[in-house]
């Protein structure tokens, strides 16, 4: 299967590793794919894994996985683009906190849900 990971941090990075070391074809989507930590993650997880975009990463899935810092998300999904998502189950590992003040609170939750904002 053909999986999109939206996310190139420490979560998108282990899942891609994971779905690749079972065989499947990843593509990594960053807002720069060219950065250090994407070039060596290539390196490490082999011939089955790319990097992308947002965009191509979204459009390569036959799957996607939303990976992002929450304060992220909305504009991950947007540069994913709306059109490279219909249709495809969308795996959402984020987690709606916010570290702006030290320790994590939640950034939404109190009367609706980051799977409500997602969607």
């Amino acid at each position: 299967m053909r999986i999109g990971v939206l996310g190139t941090g420490d979560v998108g990075r282990v899942l891609g590793a994971g779905f690749a070391a079972l065989g499947h074809e990843v593509m990594i989507g960053s807002r720069n794919p060219q950065q250090e930590k994407v070039r060596e993650w290539l390196k490490k997880t082999g011939p089955k894994t790319s990097a992308g975009t947002f965009a191509e990463a979204a459009a390569f899935g036959e799957i996607a996985v939303l990976a992002i810092l929450w304060t992220g998300t909305e504009n991950a999904i947007k540069l994913a683009g709306p059109q490279n998502l219909a249709g495809k189950v969308l795996i959402d590992v984020t987690n709606p906190l916010d570290f702006s003040a030290g320790a994590p609170g939640l950034a939404v939750g109190h009367t609706d849900s980051a799977g409500e904002r997602v969607r």
